[in-house]
């Protein structure tokens, strides 16, 4: 029989009970369905992974205070006193893969006042370094000046975020607001940045001059840590070694004793960002594997009583000269086409829930040829699995037994 003729044939015995053919779809629908949501939603994460790590910069690398650290983070949530301004005056001075560094101190969790509305966001003391290194100026206004850094201005730069909780659509520069007990002068508005790798929001924040921050409103003499910019992204686990060579020669540690500072280069925030994306894929990928393996138990069991139902039409269909392996293909062929049309539709809702969740929960999502790929070939697959054994049984059939039932 011609593959086209064996087709036919297929549809004709799948449209002669509608509701069990929809029974047998049902399963592979929602399998394939949670499939496409669930790779949608982990090619959406390594996409938005991919862009915060180029917002970091393929080419910068991180030094934080406090060393077995995840990000250079203490438990205690402040910076532990073990960098020093001079340290990244001296990790530009002598390691020459270094174009420039931009350190900086930071307080986290800061109410900030202007007349009788209020704001908690972080302030960052930096240095006028920060907007080259970090490819980040002042989108209105100015940024922080050399001047500035020497003569401890209370003036500030802050972040969109900020802006619209304080002052709404009205002028912000020159306007003052009050950091704690020290009023500052708003000197300009930082370009939007949005997320930071670690999902928090860049622009929920205000800068200050480094040495005001220090003095003025921490009274420290540590910072909080250290963006370095290379001249060139080549060799960088060299450097990364040699920068943890001289400041554990400056911290004077002990061999053996651990880093009192923590490094992180842009390979390891990508790699730790897709740990998580990537643990929390499989946990999701199990539940829509399980969908499908259920939905193919289903097509397997109605498709062995439709073999039971239909014994006559095949003992017919042998009597008149259909071949063993022209019954054995009619039926593979039923299960592939409701697997199949199943998976179709998945791979449909699957897409229209993915814009949906992304619109919802503002999760970012992505649909490729891949997914629609990867849903065609599971769906089939389990067509092929879940219609062997009817298909077999069928083809098995005597003539004269089947035509007795």
């Amino acid at each position: 029989m011609k593959q086209s003729r064996a087709l036919k044939v297929a549809f004709k015995g799948l449209g002669k009970n509608k509701l069990r053919t929809f029974l047998m779809m049902i399963g592979i629908v929602i399998g394939i369905t949670a499939l496409t949501l669930i790779v949608s939603a982990g090619m959406g994460a390594q996409n938005r992974i991919m862009e915060r790590v180029k917002k970091f910069g393929l080419d910068s690398m991180m030094v934080f205070a406090g060393g077995g650290r995840e990000m250079g983070q203490p438990t205690s949530g402040l910076p532990a006193p073990s960098l020093k301004l001079e340290d990244a005056v001296a990790l530009k001075r002598e390691i020459r893969a270094v174009a420039d560094v931009a350190p900086f101190n930071r307080k986290g969790q800061a109410e900030v006042k202007f007349q009788e509305k209020s704001v908690t966001t972080s302030v960052f003391g930096v240095t006028p370094s920060w907007a080259p290194v970090w490819d980040w100026d002042a989108a209105e206004g100015d940024f922080i000046s050399e001047e500035d850094l020497t003569s401890l201005a209370r003036i500030c730069i802050i972040g969109p975020t900020v802006q619209k909780e304080l002052f709404g659509t009205a002028e912000a520069i020159g306007e003052t607001i009050r950091i704690g007990n020290v009023q500052f002068e708003i000197k300009g508005i930082m370009q939007a940045k949005g997320t930071s790798p670690g999902g928090g929001d860049m622009d929920n924040r205000i800068y200050i001059p480094l040495s005001t921050l220090l003095r003025r409103v921490m009274n420290v003499d540590h910072i909080s840590g250290v963006k370095i910019r290379f001249k060139t992204a080549k060799d960088m686990s060299k450097t990364a070694a040699d920068i943890k060579a001289l400041l554990r020669e400056r911290h004077q540690l002990a061999s053996g004793v651990p880093d009192d500072f923590t490094v992180t280069t842009p390979t390891e925030v990508t790699n730790m960002a897709k740990k998580v994306a990537g643990t929390f894929n499989i946990f999701l990928a199990l539940i829509a594997a399980i969908s499908l393996i259920t939905g193919g138990v289903v097509v397997a069991n109605i498709m062995l009583i439709s073999v039971n139902e239909r014994r006559k039409e095949i003992g017919l269909r042998k009597a008149v000269g259909a071949k063993r392996k022209d019954i054995m293909l009619q039926f593979l062929y039923e299960a592939t086409a409701v697997t199949l049309t199943g998976g179709v539709i998945g791979i449909v809702l699957g897409a229209i829930g993915a814009k949906i969740l992304e619109t919802v929960t503002q999760m970012p999502t992505a649909i490729s040829w891949e997914i629609v790929a990867l849903g065609i070939v599971f769906s089939s697959l389990v067509g092929v699995v879940a219609g062997l054994q009817p298909a077999k049984r069928a083809a098995s059939l005597q003539p004269i037994e089947a035509m007795r039932a």
